[in-house]
């Protein structure tokens, strides 16, 4: 790293893989961000800047290299920090730079007896749940969350009758041998793979449980409708507790409500046509991964949904399974459930796909149906996707009408910046455009935000597949 990608960094301002501090004097807090990062998706700390972006540097000595080294050896398992010194010129004075690599199967990562996460722009303590998940995960051997037993959970907990119709629906759909369907509620547990030891495991109850959140309350969907493209202003706020099916089904009916549905009449037909703003199966099987990908082990966990005018996001707590990274998940054609038991009742039901299919068919269906390319996102705790919208849901617009207009004037300075540059190099990416921003601080994602609003508006347009996204001036 050099003077003039530190620069880029420090304008970009801290994320959840850059922080800032003045000096070495911060050394034990910058290492608790380092375990953070190598907890998540990896970063870079610098030293000698300060919060507000400036860059200052520090003096180096040999005692400051020593500490550096001694609180390094703090961090177990052995962790990859490169750490390098990069002087100012004409000046005494350094950029201590910590570039931080993860290796997914080495987690938790531990700083002087304790484990941190990144959520956002702050370093807090890994929950506990989490930490033992991870122990658990990376242990030879170790049993899963959804495969350990559900103590005292007996029939008369569970919906007998969607047991039953899990398995008709699977033999219907030709997804489990027609011999797997039975009237005895038990024998189709043991059939989905739902007894341990003979007694329910925790899928069984997050299945089919009558009211999960008794014993386990991150059985719960937190939906919203906000105003604007912001979380600033609540339309409709709702929080429902229930088993899988309950989940997914009021789910798909909040979206129902709250994204509208284009009614027409094609020439030469008397039956009227309508047609959703997304479509229906992206929507159900955006919702069902997170239901059967998320991470469950931990009490406080949670699926969120939010409806914005620009945008609905889906997250859930948890991380991708090993193996799946952003980089490699377009290339993903198979299944990597966290929840394999779960995975495969709601695969029987044809509620989703498997994974890897089932990821391709939500981006196809949204760029299909004329909307920006969804995309993933992940931080410290969980996984975002994004779908945008390609016409705003605001007051005054209606669907089929795109956010108007040509004309620069309704423009913020950040919109009128990008379009410059978009304008003066013509074709480039996200990366390149960053490089380019002067004095203004954007994170990739508010970048990308505002590259989609630009283009619902039709200032300009992508080319390329999501990761080779190219951007330009027009449609």
């Amino acid at each position: 790293m050099n003077l003039e990608q530190i620069s880029i960094l420090a304008n970009q301002s801290e994320s959840d893989v850059v922080e800032f501090k003045k000096s070495t004097a911060q050394l034990k807090s910058a290492y608790e961000t380092t375990c953070a990062f190598l907890n998540g998706n990896g970063g870079t700390v610098l030293f000698g800047v300060t919060d507000n972006g400036k860059v200052i540097g520090q003096e180096v000595s040999d005692k400051t290299k020593r500490e550096i080294g001694n609180e390094l050896a703090k961090i177990t398992p052995i962790a990859d920090v490169e750490v390098t010194y990069i002087n100012i010129p004409d000046t005494n004075k350094y950029i201590i730079v910590f570039h931080v690599t993860t290796d997914s199967t080495k987690r938790p990562y531990l700083y002087d007896g304790k484990a941190f996460i990144r959520v956002q722009t702050n370093t807090i303590a890994m929950p506990r749940e989490y930490q033992n998940e991870l122990t658990l995960l990376h242990a030879d051997g170790a049993l899963s969350w959804e495969n350990a037993i559900a103590k005292n959970i007996t029939l008369d907990n569970l919906d007998t009758k969607e047991i039953l119709l899990t398995l008709k629906e699977g033999g219907l759909n030709g997804r489990i041998p027609s011999s797997y369907v039975t009237n005895d509620p038990w024998e189709g547990l043991q059939h989905l793979g739902l007894i341990e030891e003979n007694k329910i495991n925790n899928a069984g109850l997050v299945l089919f449980g009558k009211n999960p959140e008794k014993r386990y309350p991150q059985c719960v969907l937190a939906m919203a409708r906000f105003r604007g493209i912001d979380k600033s202003e609540f339309i409709d706020n709702k929080r429902i507790f229930g088993n899988v099916f309950v989940l997914l089904g009021r789910a798909l009916a909040f979206l129902n409500m709250y994204l509208p549905i284009a009614s027409t009449f094609p020439e030469g037909e008397i039956l009227r046509k309508d047609t959703p703003f997304l479509p229906i199966v992206a929507l159900r099987e955006a919702v069902a991964n997170a239901l059967c990908h998320r991470d469950y082990s931990f009490n406080g966990g949670s699926i969120s949904l939010g409806i914005y005018d620009d945008r609905l996001e889906i997250w859930n707590y948890g991380l991708f399974p090993r193996g799946v990274s952003l980089n490699n998940l377009n290339e993903l054609n198979k299944s990597i459930p966290r929840n394999p038991l779960i995975a495969n009742v709601l695969y029987y039901h044809k509620i989703c796909e498997t994974w890897g299919r089932g990821i391709h068919m939500i981006i196809d269906e949204c760029v299909k149906a004329g909307h920006p390319t969804p995309f993933y996102e992940q931080n410290s705790l969980g996984t975002l996707l994004t779908i945008p919208f390609k016409y705003s849901l605001g007051a005054g617009t209606q669907m089929g009408t795109p956010v108007p207009s040509n004309d620069n004037k309704g423009l913020t300075k950040r919109q009128q910046d990008i379009l410059h540059i978009i304008s003066k190099i013509g074709e480039c990416s996200s990366a390149e455009i960053l490089n380019q921003l002067e004095n203004i601080k954007l994170t990739d994602r508010t970048l990308r935000r505002v590259l989609v609003e630009l283009e619902q508006m039709g200032y300009i347009s992508r080319v390329g597949d999501t990761r080779g996204t190219v951007w330009k001036i027009g449609t």
